[in-house]
């Protein structure tokens, strides 16, 4: 096992180094992560001259990526509270599923007209919904932005990755069947629906266990073993039980937060805070996934996903905010914000390629679709800031 902890070191001892760097320049981290990985695996071959098989490098790469979703699942859980959701306001709540669908759907049908690949077009259909909000509140923080638009982009950023969960979670199953799982009209209905509820029930009940055993504890270091635990016990029975991990460990975040809002939120401070040397090792081995004959092949692809995912967050945005009689700003600028995306479309295009790559096809066509979301994700952690800019100046919230 030497030569894989020789590779988490190197990883983390570049990760700290190359993210600093990014952070100067300011570009968000994941970028620095990810170029990591391509110097580790498409230029140097670090896995081959530390002696590490094909067959290790993807078991190790399926037990980060699952551990690494699993943890942003529960964080993201954590912070759906009721009362915010009640808060949010149905014009925002509209424009939330408005920007997701409208993404997805862009992106779906200019992926197909490009490549004529129904299963390609819904994968990377699928990932258009996830933005990223550090990108987001970054800006928002760098220029002290106060104000309508602002609070609502917050709101959007903050909530958009689980209904982009849940519009992949409910994708897989159309491509499984489109790859060659045959299933019938009632099953292809039935196993989202089992997948979905099955997730709900369990994280809920573990995550109601969480809370109740947390009542009875103070210490910091046994609220984060209490925390691990019930997420690693969850994970682990979603995928014994076939449901979606994602779904099952945000259900978790969800019940904690709102059973016990203190101990809910304690327990996601303290998952947090685990973060950022699981970031760097994830997506480091995601860059080493990536391959550069299959990018350079993969360019016109790359253009249509990202202005096909543009237009489709804009779109969605402006004709909601319209048809909710929302304020003009809004209908004109809002949806300029909402171009991040970052690390959750990564790693659901990694749980998306564990669950296709033993399928006819599928692990070639799990190689592409990273390719190109990380390809992407590098182009919208530079283009997103600037329209995150742009939309807060034109509605005059920008401060100097």
């Amino acid at each position: 096992m030497f030569h894989v902890l020789l590779l988490v070191g190197l990883i983390l001892i570049l990760g700290g180094i190359i993210g600093r760097l990014t952070h100067h320049l300011k570009i968000t981290a994941v970028v620095g992560y990810i170029v990591v990985g391509i110097l580790l695996g498409p230029v140097l071959g670090a896995t081959s001259l530390l002696g590490m098989s094909e067959s290790a490098f993807s078991e190790l790469w399926i037990v980060i990526t699952n551990l690494t979703l699993a943890l942003i699942a529960f964080v993201i859980g954590s912070q759906l509270t009721v009362s915010l959701i009640r808060g949010l306001g149905k014009p925002v709540i509209g424009m939330l599923f408005a920007e997701s669908i409208g993404a997805t759907v862009a992106v779906m049908i200019g992926t197909y007209l490009y490549t004529g690949n129904a299963a390609t077009a819904l994968i990377l259909g699928s990932l258009a919904a996830a933005t990223d909000p550090a990108a987001a509140v970054a800006v928002l923080h760098e220029y002290r932005a106060r104000g309508p638009l602002s609070n609502a982009l917050l709101m959007l950023v903050g909530w958009d990755d689980a209904v982009a969960s849940t519009i992949v979670v409910i994708s897989m199953t159309a491509v499984k069947s489109i790859m060659g799982v045959t299933v019938s009209a009632a099953h292809a209905i039935l196993v989202p629906m089992f997948e979905i509820l099955g997730a709900l029930v369990l994280g809920s009940l573990i995550g109601i266990m969480l809370t109740l055993s947390m009542k009875r504890i103070v210490e910091r270091e046994s609220m984060l073993v209490v925390s691990l635990a019930a997420i690693l016990t969850a994970a682990g029975l979603s995928e014994l039980f076939g449901f979606s991990l994602i779904l099952t460990c945000m259900a978790v975040g969800i019940a904690s937060i709102n059973f016990s809002p203190q101990k809910g939120n304690t327990s996601r401070v303290l998952i947090e805070e685990l973060m950022p040397p699981i970031y760097i090792v994830f997506f480091a081995m995601a860059g080493m996934h990536l391959r550069p004959d299959l990018l350079f092949g993969a360019g016109g692809m790359v253009l249509v996903y990202i202005i096909c995912r543009m237009i489709g967050k804009w779109s969605g945005i402006s004709l909601s905010a319209r048809a909710s009689g929302a304020p003009p700003v809004f209908q004109k600028y809002l949806g300029f914000g909402m171009f991040p995306q970052g690390g959750l479309a990564v790693g659901l295009m990694a749980l998306f390629g564990t669950e296709i790559q033993t399928l006819p096809g599928g692990a070639d066509l799990a190689l592409l679709g990273l390719t190109v979301i990380m390809a992407t994700t590098i182009v919208f952690e530079v283009i997103g800031p600037v329209g995150v800019r742009y939309a807060i100046t034109k509605a005059g919230e920008a401060h100097e």
